[in-house]
């Protein structure tokens, strides 16, 4: 197998997702003001190194006038994603600073309501401008509470360097994604409500910046949520539903030429979440919430070493085929409870996870031209079952004008069950491979926020 280098640098990639914001009628204006730090992972072993973390400060705005709300932010992000691997020699960077400008403005014209959403992107060297708005009715007198329905268009770029050994081209594309939801809210019974939504996300063609690369691709998916909540008994609940599912093709164009067909198919999820209210009544009782959550996916391409230019000698160059299948079940139990002292809150909280995944990555290379198969393996992932932990802190303190909040959480890796695949499953024509013991670290987040109102 001819071994290539391939630098593949992502500057910016982002997608916002927008949903319309509510105010609290207790306050006339606020202003809160927020940092957060997130190092999700870094592993290291002998053949690969990862690192991915997230960094961000906001600052917000929201205040309303009856029933009119206005809200306003400004929001700095910095991204980062580093993956190399000795073996395959593929090295992986994304890096992506982020400057973002929201405002959301709802006005009343009783019983109807309608909000209007605008959203500047600065990435980099590129601008990108989202909008979109909503309309409705509100009828707090009948079971039949609110109905909203809206619209959203958002944009990303794709910012890449491309590397590969002494070569070097730049990739500017510019994705459009379109955003279609209607929500319900009823309150069929006394002390019980329930909301359903349900969110339709469809892309639009891409707008190619660079001539010579192009990002062709289609994109789809949908998600609904259902929500119950019953105050009749002693202690309320909530219960959360979740359905998403969606799918992806998408090609990479060099010189009009393909060198990278992808599709990503029958992606899945659906979860369940029930917690309960802490108890006015019973003040000793914290709050549990109990979930459960199953994700499922395939995804098959293929990327040749380098986009030539004629067809023939793509056929004949280095080109890798892969296939990717997973699936896997997620249940949660979280335990918190909140104390007050004077002017300071302590709210510790404590998370249980177990995954059961099930993922296996398949590539190969073609034995002539595009036909037969050579250099086939097989990389299972080696984990049966995880158990992780999260221990979580949030403390609270009223300070004249203004409330501090400190919040800080790690995750613990608590029990890992490997598993092994028996001989008789394996084809001697098969190699087959197992993700090696990494250092791993990580799994923490710390946030500070300050918060005003007048």
């Amino acid at each position: 197998m001819t071994k290539s280098v391939i630098v593949l640098s992502l500057l910016a990639v982002q997608i916002s997702f927008a949903q319309p914001f509510y105010f609290k009628n207790n306050s006339l204006t606020s202003v809160n003001l927020s940092t957060s730090y997130l190092d999700l992972v870094r592993t290291k072993n002998s053949i690969s190194n990862t690192t991915i973390s997230f960094q961000k400060t906001s600052a917000q705005f929201e205040t309303f006038l009856g029933d009119d709300k206005l809200f306003i932010s400004f929001e700095s992000e910095k991204n980062k994603v580093q993956i190399d691997n000795s073996i395959s020699q593929v090295q992986f960077r994304s890096g992506q600073s982020i400057n973002r400008l929201t405002a959301d403005n709802e006005f009343t014209f009783a019983p109807f309501f309608a909000e209007l959403f605008l959203q500047v992107n600065q990435i980099r060297s590129v601008s990108t401008f989202n909008y979109g708005g909503s309309f409705g009715f509100t009828n707090s007198s009948h079971w039949f509470e609110n109905f909203r329905i809206g619209y959203y268009s958002y944009s990303f770029p794709w910012i890449f360097g491309l590397k590969y050994h002494t070569s070097e081209i730049d990739i500017n594309n510019l994705t459009m994604l379109s955003k279609v939801f209607y929500q319900v809210r009823f309150h069929p019974l006394e002390k019980t409500w329930a909301a359903f939504q349900f969110e339709k996300y469809i892309s639009a063609k891409n707008k190619n910046e660079n001539t010579v690369f192009a990002v062709e691709d289609v994109t789809s998916g949908s998600l609904a949520k259902l929500t119950i909540t019953s105050a009749s008994f002693a202690i309320p609940i909530e219960i959360y539903f979740s359905h998403g599912q969606g799918e992806s093709f998408f090609d990479f164009f060099y010189s009009r030429n393909s060198f990278s067909q992808n599709s990503l198919t029958d992606a899945l999820y659906n979860g369940i979440n029930v917690k309960n209210s802490e108890p006015i009544n019973y003040k000793w009782l914290p709050s549990f919430t109990v979930g459960y959550h199953f994700l499922k996916g395939s995804m098959i391409g293929n990327i040749q070493s380098w986009p030539f230019g004629s067809f023939l000698t793509s056929l004949i160059a280095n080109r890798i085929n892969y296939r990717v299948a997973g699936q896997a079940f997620l249940f949660s139990l979280e335990v918190e409870k909140k104390y007050t002292y004077l002017a300071v809150s302590v709210q510790p909280k404590i998370s249980f996870f177990q995954i059961l995944p099930e993922v296996t990555l398949d590539n190969w290379q073609p034995s002539y031209l595009v036909f037969g198969v050579k250099n086939f393996s097989r990389n299972i992932l080696p984990v049966r079952k995880a158990l992780l932990g999260e221990i979580s802190l949030s403390i609270s303190s009223k300070v004249k004008y203004c409330t501090l909040i400190l919040q800080a959480g790690q995750f613990i890796p608590l029990q890992i069950i490997k598993k092994t695949l028996p001989a008789s499953a394996v084809s001697p024509e098969i190699i087959l491979t197992s993700s090696q013991p990494s250092k791993i670290d990580g799994g923490r987040w710390i946030s500070f926020s300050v918060r005003t109102e007048f």
